[in-house]
């Protein structure tokens, strides 16, 4: 392999003194040579004009091309991607606050004879409303057990006959009897139950059922609607009894239908997830037989949990 030839420049000083002049040999010694300024590096001088921007050009003595720069580590990749996932996050807390929020929702179907029902959500202090089956009603129907118990408002127009197998009059006749919560005979009880909670929940407050009632036939002795309160676990069908309401029933069958309040208290009453809340109305007492209306957009029955 051949070397590349290096060829070196020299420089002839320049011999004349003064302006113009010859420069006259010193006797007995060589003349001296003037002195010369050493001819700028160009490297040197492109750095010096560009000293604006230096800090933005690499150091001269610095090895080119410069070493790739290291890769983030596993961990700080990690750190990165969780920071990303928290700023998400915040962005969400921050779109969704002063949302409302629901403690408990139900979402499972009960089933009632031949068709089913589910309930809506089960909030602070909600009101959930009696119904009967099917819903909206659109006809007369037999009277029916453990109707569907809901925060669903009712949208009937028409009050129709609910019990076709006990009377001909429009509602629900709830005929007299020991006022027991065992009543099984069809006409003498009618129950509402919610669908299995999806949650455990703590009842603590007055809870309210307010029910539109008056008697089925005019005078005679007032008698009185019993309503109780429970909890049904429907794994074994055996229930916890929260407590008794019991409200006396004063109007007539000629007169307007008139709202009545049955209330509980309850105190840190636990219900578990699974179990079903239930009311269950007799009646017992009087010499006529009260009668009961729900399930339409005047009267709208209804049972207030705290």
């Amino acid at each position: 392999m051949t070397g590349a030839t290096t060829t070196r420049r020299t420089r002839t000083p320049d011999r004349t003194a003064g302006t113009g002049g010859a420069a006259t040999p010193t006797a007995g010694r060589r003349a001296s040579r003037p002195a010369t300024a050493p001819r700028p590096v160009p490297h040197i001088v492109a750095r010096s004009a560009l000293a604006d921007v230096a800090p933005l050009l690499p150091r001269l003595d610095a090895a080119w091309p410069p070493a790739t720069p290291p890769r983030p580590s596993r961990l700080r990749r990690r750190l990165a991607a969780v920071l990303a996932a928290g700023l998400v996050v915040g962005a969400a807390v921050v779109a969704l606050a002063g949302t409302r929020v629901v403690l408990a929702r139900f979402t499972d179907a009960a089933e009632v004879g031949a068709t089913t029902f589910a309930t809506g959500s089960w909030a602070t202090g909600t009101t959930w409303y009696l119904h009967n089956n099917p819903t909206p009603p659109t006809g007369d129907t037999t009277a029916r057990p453990n109707l569907a118990l809901d925060d669903t408002s009712p949208t009937g127009a028409t009050l129709h006959n609910y019990d076709t197998d006990c009377d001909s009059r429009v509602g629900r006749s709830v005929n007299r009897g020991a006022g027991l919560v065992g009543e099984a005979t069809a006409c003498r009880y009618a129950t509402w139950r919610s669908a299995p909670l999806a949650s455990a929940r703590t009842l603590n407050g007055t809870a309210t059922l307010a029910m539109f009632a008056r008697k089925s036939v005019s005078g005679g002795a007032d008698p009185t609607l019993r309503a109780f309160l429970r909890v049904l676990d429907p794994a074994t069908s055996t229930y916890t009894e929260l407590g008794t309401a019991n409200v006396t029933v004063i109007p007539n069958a000629n007169q307007a239908w008139v709202e009545h309040d049955l209330t509980w208290t309850l105190a840190s009453v636990s219900v578990p997830a699974g179990r079903q809340i239930e009311v269950k109305i007799v009646a017992t007492g009087g010499t006529r037989e009260p009668e009961i209306a729900y399930d339409t957009t005047a009267y709208s029955s209804s049972l207030t949990l705290p």
